[in-house]
């Protein structure tokens, strides 16, 4: 920040001095002295340029660590609101009806005289306008949400209902089929999943800091010279951060395998249970061990790829468990590893996974058990029916996920805060940041120039001048 404060001062410096000179060339009322210059320059060296480095700094830095992760929740409720229509009402499929006559005012003066005596006159003049009431196509329209334990969601906002004709406000007038109607195939699964007794995971991305990403420092940073090998032969697949449908991640990879099985939901079921307790969120890989034949290699290129700058604040996060499977025939798991986002916490869980998933059936069921949770309230309270699937049972096991804090919380925590101390604006932000400290000093010398001195001289006259 220092330097930036440099390079402002410079910078302010530079555009007083210039205003002055050109001010003075063109003999301008709003010269001003050198004691004038003086002292709002140092008004400004000691005030703008400080302010906007600091506040600069603090905006770049704070960009910086702002990452973003996912957070896993249940479904609890899903709902149908029914809006009653009327005409002018609060529906939102209308057509122009049943004109009235309106008069209105307006402005019609004009021009008069000419030469020197030509002025405009007004004058308001009234006219008829012939004006429409809304009416709606259909006698309702339903909106239909999802309460989750993380956000409600709108599946669908003013639906006409099912059979549209059937339920025409004025039954001359036909229902365009442009307009959407009917529930929801969406919502209508949730509402049944709900009604079962077994609703469904959710999956929201939030933004958090993480100082690791963010540091400057290599000594942090993951590497593997094996990456350009691995993507090249198709072996490294990207780190998926899209939601589709609402509230859904695909978080199952395969490299080079197929394995039978509905595996997204699965994965979603899981990190639904895992996030609404353990704050945690599993991404799972499966790859061809035949071409993968060093595990320990393609763990580290893995975890050095999805931490690495080409995914910006989506890279893995925090709270990330990634889990690499390897199989041959694709029925059975031959080995496991696995890390997370923090580069310490969590080793026994890590150990724990390695040493079970081994010759494990390779199937959502086995691999990922369905985590049940039932809903109490706006909150859910996650149980895990048998059988249970392998990973299930260890990261809920002895050695269960714990989310590790970017914060130092006592004594034995692990805090990252010193790596703020070592953050500077980039490039650009630096660009930023003196555009910013240009603009405000321009506005600033304006001020001094028409406002500052005058009153100055005011005060200087009325103490000093007898």
């Amino acid at each position: 920040m220092f330097s930036l404060i440099v390079e402002g001062a410079i910078t302010v410096a530079v555009i007083g001095v210039v205003a002055k000179y050109i001010l003075d060339w063109k003999k301008s009322e709003y010269r001003i002295d050198n004691t004038e210059l003086a002292i709002a320059l140092g008004t400004l060296l000691l005030v703008v340029v400080p302010l906007t480095a600091w506040v600069g700094t603090k905006i770049a830095i704070n960009n910086q660590v702002s990452f973003k992760e996912n957070w896993g929740g249940f479904e609890t409720r899903a709902d149908r609101k029914t809006t009653t229509c009327q005409r002018d009402g609060s529906c939102s499929h209308c057509y122009d009806c049943d004109p009235y006559t309106v008069r209105v005012a307006y402005e019609c003066g004009g021009y008069t005289g000419s030469g020197k005596k030509r002025r405009y006159v007004s004058k308001t003049c009234h006219r008829n306008e012939t004006r429409y009431h809304s009416c709606p196509y259909t006698t309702e329209e339903w909106t239909f949400t999802i309460d989750t334990t993380l956000d409600p969601y709108t599946i669908a906002s003013h639906n006409l209902p099912t059979d549209p004709d059937e339920h025409r406000w004025r039954s001359g007038h036909r229902v365009p089929d442009s307009i959407p109607s009917g529930t929801p195939a969406f919502w209508q699964a949730a509402r049944d999943r709900l009604d079962r007794g077994d609703p469904g995971p959710v999956t929201k991305r939030v933004e958090y800091d993480n100082y690791i990403l963010a540091s400057q420092s290599t000594i942090l940073k993951r590497f593997s010279d094996s990456i350009a090998r691995y993507k090249a032969a198709s072996l490294l697949p990207p780190l998926n951060h899209n939601i589709h449908d609402f509230y859904w991640e695909d978080r199952a990879y395969f490299v080079g395998v197929s394995p039978p099985g509905s595996w997204q939901p699965a994965v979603n079921q899981l990190d639904a249970a895992l996030g609404a307790t353990l704050q945690g969120d599993l991404q799972l890989v499966i790859v061809d061990a035949n071409q993968v034949t060093d595990p320990d290699n393609y763990q580290g290129a893995l975890m050095a790829y999805w931490e690495s700058p080409e995914f910006e604040k989506d890279a893995l996060s925090k709270n990330g468990i990634v889990v690499v499977l390897g199989t041959v025939d694709g029925q059975t798991v031959k080995w496991a590893r696995a890390f997370t986002g923090m580069p310490v916490g969590n080793e026994a869980l890590i150990v724990d996974i390695q040493n079970t998933l081994p010759g494990t059936k390779l199937d959502p069921q086995s691999i990922l058990g369905h985590p049940k949770a039932a809903v109490s309230g706006n909150g859910v309270t996650v149980s895990h029916p048998e059988p249970q699937g392998a990973l299930e049972r260890v990261l809920w096991g002895e050695h269960q996920f714990a989310r590790v804090h970017m914060k130092s919380r006592g004594k034995g925590s692990v805090g990252y805060e010193y790596l703020l101390r070592e953050l500077e604006p980039t490039g650009w932000q630096r660009f930023w940041i003196l555009f910013v400290t240009v603009l405000f000093a321009c506005i600033a010398w304006g001020i001094c120039i028409a406002h500052g001195a005058p009153a100055y001289r005011s005060w200087r006259s009325s103490h000093y001048d007898y």
